[in-house]
Order: C-alpha cells, then sequence, then structure tokens
C-alpha cells in the first residue's frame, strides 16, 4: 500500500508504476496483510482507502492525471484527512509495464496480491472513481459490489 501522504503531496501528474515507487520511493511503500477477522472486524476501515478504478488505456490507468486528481481531492477533504494508507492497483500491485519487464517474484506476488483483492474492497474504505464506462466492466462491478 501506499503512504497516503505520499499521495498527498505527490508533485506528478501521474502515479508511477510500482516497479517505480518501489525503486525511488520505497519509503512510500507498506507491507500490509490483509486476513478475514482483520476485514470481518473492520480493522481498517478507517485508516486504509482502496480505489475502485478502471484503466483509461490499457497500458496507462490515469494518462492524463485526472484520477490522481479525484483522489488527492478525497484525501485532502474532511473524509479523507483520517487516510493514512492507500492501494491501487498499478501503484500497490507488480504491473507487467512495459511488457515483459515482471520478474518471477514479482509475477508470484502480483498472482497472490489478485487472488485476494476482494479483501481490500471488503475491508476499506473505497474509492470509486465512476464514469460511463465503470458499469460496463466486470472487475470495476464486482469491486463496487464488494464494497
Amino acid at each position: 500500500m501506499l503512504d497516503a501522504d505520499f499521495v498527498r503531496s505527490f508533485r506528478g501528474t501521474t502515479l508511477p508504476f510500482y516497479q517505480d515507487i518501489r525503486e525511488k520511493h520505497p519509503d512510500a511503500i507498506a507491507r500490509v496483510t490483509l486476513d478475514y477477522t482483520v476485514v470481518v472486524n473492520g480493522t481498517h476501515s478507517e485508516k486504509i482507502m482502496s480505489v475502485s478504478h478502471r484503466w483509461m488505456q490499457p497500458d496507462e490507468p490515469d494518462p492524463d492525471g485526472e484520477q490522481l486528481k479525484a483522489i488527492k481531492r478525497f484525501l485532502n477533504s474532511p473524509a479523507g484527512k483520517k487516510i493514512e494508507l492507500i492501494w491501487l492497483d498499478s501503484a500497490c500491485m507488480p504491473q507487467d509495464h512495459p511488457k515483459g519487464s515482471r520478474t518471477a517474484e514479482d509475477y508470484h506476488d502480483f498472482k497472490r496480491m489478485l487472488s485476494e483483492v476482494n479483501m481490500l474492497y471488503l475491508g476499506t474504505t473505497v474509492l470509486i472513481l465512476l464514469d460511463l464506462s465503470y458499469v460496463s466492466r466486470f472487475w470495476t462491478q464486482f469491486e463496487s459490489w464488494l464494497a
């Protein structure tokens, strides 16, 4: 997950992919384990936010930075001030970008995370970045249903 203050103060137009953040901003990443008990108890529901959104292009989730602007608006709102960590797929899971660059360890981590992503939407605050295409995609519908 990403430190929310890192996102609040990030000066770029779009958030980098996970591997770039890991390399250039390692202190911005926090490893958090969610299990069923933590989810059911709502342990992280006030301090962790998961973002449900669609990728605007197949290889770029937020090319114009509009999603990052919306995330920052929420984080700086009264309701978002208490958020300490953020989960956003492209910035928190090892991506295969550019194609073929994901290591075997990254691939293993990605598959494990993907199999347990439902815990995020069940046990954290969920920010849905809704647009017309959001409602036509399986993953976004699944995420919003879990939230």
